[in-house]
């Protein structure tokens, strides 16, 4: 988890209030005729449509790298846009230390089909291919599954039109460009060579070639590789780029074979190992399909969809480097080589979650990685720990772990690393139960499948850690385990956190377990069972201060909930809420235990709440039973940090983004899961929160390679069907308490439980077999049959403020008729008045606008409409404005809750586009943005009530640039902030102009 400032974590316990305003094109009301999906001794899902359910449609061109979409296939990933015709950024996990780009490629020919009225597009998620289409032609773009290159497949061109490509690399990178024939390549090699590096080399290849005619390669510089082609006769041609793992040699024939012959293949022979691999993976991953009267239940079903697919582009495969860090889907990353973070090191907190998603949701291949980069260091994390953390024994995993094993963050120094002791308490320099909770991820992956090649890699590590938390532990005079170190990264060195009780009470059993499995260390086990009576209780405070030191004997009274550690008062460093950890990771705590209501009380009276795009409260809300705060928190979380179309986030809901975050839409799917099926502790739920408002129809994989189908109505499971992978005893939580259920053997139909109202049913299940669990005098078998089906997405999707996918363009014959806020009012009349959400306003009066405002040359008209109740400035959200000029484009721009900055597009007559930043202080500033001025002031501002606020507020001049020798015929402005305007950084435009017209 990253830090916040002091101002944030104190801000972030005030909490949000959050409106739904919900709306999502062609979704349906709850279901209230009920029907099965089983039948025939298979639940039946039409997997093809529940996924493509989830599509990402583009009504209008996604020009601005911020709404680039995610191709990825493990090895090699890109950020894809509509900027300059098409524009891709390349990645690889491999380029490390720094995760460099091997460069961004450009094909100014679709400028064609962006800039055309006809304009449609959408990435099938089933088939990991990107559609465009427009003017007649037709562009089809995937990165393949089974190479390390991105093809364009393109029919429709003009065949005796010169098509160009490009490849290049940024002024700070030093590659070897060369060419030869048709292929091109761009290769570069460094070595991490600081202090406490690897020493290795790594290095970055980018190539490109295309199938046509006459296709030549050339240098155009030592940045930037091209091809130039002409169509092929029936207008169809392709463009490859590739960038394979590259350490050094020879570019050019590393390359050559690389594409072989597939710039010549035939497009559904290319395509065909591609759609295998896609279409496999959704064959064996559990689905969900959520409906909803009021739009929230399909949205958050799209992201739990795109969440797998952008996840299986991250991490499918064997490697030891996880595609992401600290939260970020760095192999979709859009901004060049520039990191959040540090992208040498993994944040365990932020994948753990994904780690979670993917198990329950039967992908647990894409936990690989995540594994392999822990436990293939374990060598190195021991040394560490020997090094770093005297005294102890076993092996400190870092939080913030470098990819060779050590706590290093940032650089050789060690003032800011992970696991050491050694230096003033940090966020993460005494953070001690990381181990704990990678050795946790590996076992409950090992209860599920059994997959004993896991177990016997993960298990030095299970055992590494608890002798590490045994090691920091010492007996205190009450004769229990004692220690002093962080509470994560909230509190720091501290008694007792409650995160060293959880750790233990929960790692412990499970390294004996493990040990049990296997048959080794049985003095290991006896020191661990011994250690497991000497572990004090958890610590608690009282609800209404978090100040006081109490014990378990308050929890009688009712006002005790659990403590960050013994020390409650400590500085809070973060926002975590981490006195309900023993719910999850740790799995101790849930909706059936003695401490249930202690854990609930505390839910209820956390101290941060929507606080970042991790928030882990909606996972702590599913363990605790509490439905409607999933369902609430899901939707607050989303609308706060979903701010990315593709359907990724930001990470502290701040409007702008320099990378894509996939830790939110982890949680939703974590969520989601353990909404609709918990069986991590060995009792299996059905439903045990699943939010009345939502019907759903899904899988989600439990102990014992098992899968639950269930399909819930109004709030009752109507199906439930136990798949049993492997023959094991299930304990099941009756899903209709108070009710004769039985299970029926779905294969020979012999009832094989009850008929019982008791609580708990118990199943001997063999491998398998499927199992109905059902109401006795309710068969679901009696219901009608559907098959579980859907229909590919046709538009956008809308949850409040936050979408996936681009609307179709509004088109605007002026500013002016785009104006959807009242930001100006009369001294006399505020009322109308709502610049930020609050009621707000500039004063007409105070800012004494004339008719006309002269800025860099250009001529504004102020808003006639400024002051007298009515709209008068335009919320940027993507609104088109038709606009001719030339030479430069201005705007009147201030921003509320800012600053605030988004990307643009302009259009040129000759069908070219480009982009371009517009950026704008926050209206209590006086400092206006670089290039541009203060082009209005007012020495107060407007209240609600005819009152003012005495504090200036400012207007700003910002230019842009315009193409050389090209005009302009409309701007679309950048989508920054809500419509109407709240709490969140929103760019709000008065007016525009342009030169040369």
């Amino acid at each position: 988890m990253k830090p916040f400032s002091t101002a944030a974590v104190a801000l972030a316990s005030v909490g949000v209030l959050v409106g739904v305003g919900l709306s999502m094109p062609g979704s349906a009301p709850a279901a209230t005729a009920i029907d099965t999906a089983w039948h025939a001794g298979v639940f039946n899902l039409d997997r093809p449509n529940l996924v493509r359910r989830s599509n990402i449609v583009l009504g209008s061109p996604n020009t601005a790298a911020q709404d680039s979409l995610p191709l990825g296939n493990g090895s090699l990933g890109a950020a894809v846009w509509a900027a300059n015709g098409l524009t891709a950024q390349l990645n690889r996990s491999d380029t490390l230390p720094d995760r460099r780009s091997p460069g961004w490629f450009t094909v100014p020919g679709l400028s064609r089909i962006t800039a055309a009225a006809d304009f449609a597009a959408h990435l099938d998620l089933y088939d990991g291919v990107l559609t465009e289409s427009g003017a007649g032609m037709t562009a089809q773009i995937y990165l393949r599954a089974d190479a390390d290159m991105l093809v364009v497949d393109v029919t429709g061109a003009d065949p005796d039109s010169t098509q160009t490509a490009q490849v290049n690399l940024w002024s700070s990178r030093n590659p070897t460009a060369a060419a030869s024939g048709a292929v091109g390549t761009l290769a570069e090699t460094w070595s991490d060579s600081m202090s406490g590096g690897t020493g290795s080399t790594y290095g970055s290849l980018a190539a490109v070639t295309a199938g046509g005619r006459g296709v030549a390669a050339s240098v155009v510089d030592s940045r930037t590789v091209s091809v130039s082609f002409h169509p092929n006769a029936d207008g169809s041609f392709r463009l490859l780029f590739g960038a394979p793992n590259w350490t050094g040699g020879n570019a050019l024939s590393t390359a050559t074979s690389l594409f072989g012959s597939a710039a010549g293949t035939a497009s559904a022979t290319l395509q065909a190992p591609h759609l295998a691999w896609w279409h496999n993976f959704w064959s064996t991953t559990n689905l969900m399909k959520i409906t909803s009267a009021d739009g929230s239940g399909p949205y958050l079903e799209n992201l739990r969809t795109f969440y797998l697919y952008q996840e299986a582009g991250l991490n499918r495969g064997s490697g030891n480097v996880p595609g992401a860090q600290a939260g970020v889907a760095d192999m979709y990353s859009f901004s060049q080589d520039s990191h959040d973070w540090v992208p040498s090191d993994v944040w365990w907190w932020n994948a753990r979650m994904q780690v979670l998603a993917n198990q329950t949701s039967n992908a647990f291949s894409l936990n690989t990685r995540w594994f392999n980069y822990y436990t293939s260091n374990l060598a190195n994390i021991t040394t560490w720990t020997r090094d770093h953390v005297p005294g102890s024994t076993g092996a400190c995993v870092p939080e913030t772990m470098r990819f060779n094993g050590n706590g290093l963050y940032g650089g050789p120094t060690t003032n800011n690393a992970s696991c050491e002791s050694q230096i003033a308490p940090s966020y993460n320099s005494q953070t001690y139960t990381t181990g704990a909770e990678v050795s946790l991820a590996v076992w409950q992956q090992y209860l599920m499948t059994g997959d004993a090649t896991l177990l016997g890699s993960g298990y030095p590590l299970m055992k590494a850690a608890a002798q590490f938390l045994l090691s920091i532990a010492s007996i205190g005079s009450d004769g229990f385990y004692h220690t002093i170190d962080n509470a994560h990264e909230t509190q720091w060195h501290v008694h007792d956190p409650i995160t060293d009780v959880a750790a233990m009470r929960s790692l412990f059993p499970a390294v004996v377990s493990a040990a049990q499995v296997l048959g080794v260390d049985s003095s290991l086990q006896s020191q661990l069972n011994t250690a497991l009576t000497k572990i004090r209780d958890y610590p608690r405070t009282d609800a209404a201060t978090h100040s006081q030191v109490l014990t378990s004997a308050a929890d009688a009274g009712g006002q005790d909930v659990f403590a960050l550690s013994a020390d409650p008062t400590a500085q809070k460093n973060n926002g975590e809420n981490l006195d309900l950890e023993v719910t999850y990771p740790y799995n101790l705590v849930g909706d059936n235990s003695p401490l249930s209501a202690l854990a609930q009380r505390t839910y209820n009276n956390r101290l941060f709440r929507n606080n970042a795009d991790w928030d882990y409260d909606t996972l702590y809300a599913a363990r605790l039973g509490l439905a409607n705060e999933v369902s609430s928190g899901l939707v607050a979380n989303t609308q706060k940090y979903q701010l990315l179309s593709s359907g990724m986030a930001n990470v502290f809901g701040n409007g702008t983004s320099a990378e894509p975050y996939n830790e939110q839409a982890g949680i939703v799917a974590a969520t989601l899961n353990e909404a609709l099926v918990q069986d991590y502790d060995g009792l299996l739920r059905i439903a045990p929160a699943w939010p009345s408002s939502w019907d759903v129809d899904g899988q989600v994989s439990v102990q014992h390679n098992g899968i639950v189908d269930v399909q819930v109505r109004n709030g009752v499971p109507s199906t439930v069907v136990l798949e049993a992978g492997t023959s094991a005893r299930f304990t099941i939580r009756s899903p209709w308490a108070g009710q004769s259920v039985q299970v029926v053997d779905g294969g020979s139909g012999a009832v094989v439980v009850g008929p019982t109202t008791a609580s708990t049913l118990t199943l001997d299940a063999m491998a398998g077999h499927k199992y109905l669990i059902e109401q006795s005098a309710n068969p679901f078998t009696n219901l009608p049959f559907a098959a579980v089906s859907g229909s590919p997405a046709n538009a956008a999707k809308h949850l409040g403020p936050v979408q996936i996918g681009t609307d179709a363009l509004s088109v605007y014959p002026s500013l002016a008729a785009s104006f959807n806020d009242v930001g100006i009012t009369s001294d006399s009349n505020t009322g109308p008045g709502n610049w930020d959400g609050g009621g707000a306003s500039f004063s007409a009066q105070a800012l004494a606008a004339p008719a006309t405002i002269v800025q860099g040359g250009l001529t504004f008209n102020w808003p006639s409409t400024a002051g007298t109740g009515s709209n008068d400035n335009t919320i940027a959200h993507g609104q088109t404005i038709t606009i001719t000029g030339s030479g430069t484009l201005g705007f009147l721009v201030s921003a509320s809750y800012g600053p605030a900055s988004g990307t643009g597009t302009v259009r040129y007559t000759d069908g070219t586009t480009s982009s371009f930043t517009l950026s704008s202080p926050d209206w209590f500033s006086s400092s206006p943005p670089d290039g541009g001025a203060v082009a209005l002031s007012a020495t107060y501002q407007n209240r609600q009530g005819n009152t003012r606020y005495n504090g200036a507020a400012y207007i700003f001049y910002v230019p842009v640039t315009l193409a050389a020798n090209k005009t302009m015929n409309s701007v679309t402005l950048p989508s920054v902030g809500t419509v109407p305007a709240s709490a969140v950084p929103t760019l709000h435009v008065f007016a525009i102009a342009a030169g040369g017209h």
